[in-house]
């Protein structure tokens, strides 16, 4: 079959740009993932502050309150709770500001809510827009020359009135727990020396609950009572059971406790 000149030009211009495109690169290339930011968080999701809070024994703690408090503003923070799992979220990822992270457990002992710090992994501040990890332990916080209290109950303890054999700081004291504690554990015996402080001698970081107290000075036991408030009396004994109360307008519940030699 003759194809006109016209239409044989029109084929020939068809077949050529089709030539064409199939030898040239298409315009539209793969974009590829943009460069993660500088000072990203290894291990976390970028923008957000997380982690876990757990017992010393690394069980989950659920209901601990989380704050991330803003550095830069008075009284500007964000709140989280941990889950079942003792693990938190806190969003940051538009705040350019850093943040201080604590966590507090409140437990409750004689129908009074008692909120404990707990224990940071790291005291660093935790830059927003960038996130970070803290994870907390609940565990008591060391005692220092500066704070003997700890951030439990206290044994605070006095020698009779009037009589002055016993030498505390000879004294060792000894905690058998009664029944569940505060934190729902059983708790566990504890024998401690006492620490001078400005309210007296004390053993601190003591869970609030019921215990049996002794006490010996160089190997000596000696008698123990809870101690005398108001018009108030009790009786003497080789060992005291009782828990903490907020006698002496105490912020915390606390233990007071008077020991004396034997009397014959």
């Amino acid at each position: 079959m003759n194809i006109p000149l016209t239409n044989r030009s029109l084929v020939a211009a068809l077949l050529l740009s089709v030539a064409l495109s199939a030898c040239t690169e298409p315009t539209t290339r793969p974009v590829p993932d943009p460069t993660p930011p500088s000072g990203s968080v290894p291990g976390t999701t970028q923008g957000y502050i997380t982690g876990r809070a757990v017992n010393e024994q690394g069980v989950a703690l659920p209901g601990v309150e989380v704050v991330a408090d803003n550095t830069m503003a008075y009284d500007s923070n964000e709140i989280a709770v941990t889950d079942a799992q003792g693990h938190y979220r806190i969003d940051v990822r538009n705040a350019p500001f850093t943040f201080n992270v604590t966590a507090t457990k409140t437990l409750q002992y004689q129908g009074a809510a008692i909120r404990v710090d707990l224990m940071p992994d790291t005291p660093e501040i935790v830059p927003g827009g960038v996130g970070g990890v803290r994870n907390f332990t609940f565990k008591p916080k060391p005692p220092t020359q500066a704070d003997p209290y700890g951030s439990l109950g206290c044994v605070f303890v006095e020698r009779e009135a009037g009589h002055f054999e016993v030498d505390p700081a000879q004294v060792t004291l000894t905690l058998t727990p009664v029944g569940t504690l505060a934190d729902g554990t059983t708790g566990h015996v504890r024998t401690t020396r006492l620490v001078m402080s400005g309210s007296g001698w004390v053993a601190a970081n003591v869970m609030w609950g019921t215990y049996t107290v002794t006490a010996s000075m160089n190997g000596q036991p000696l008698e123990v009572r809870r101690r005398i408030g108001g018009m108030e009396t009790y009786e003497w004994g080789a060992s005291y059971t009782g828990g903490f109360t907020r006698d002496y307008n105490a912020i915390r519940p606390n233990m007071y406790l008077e020991l004396r030699t034997p009397r014959p």
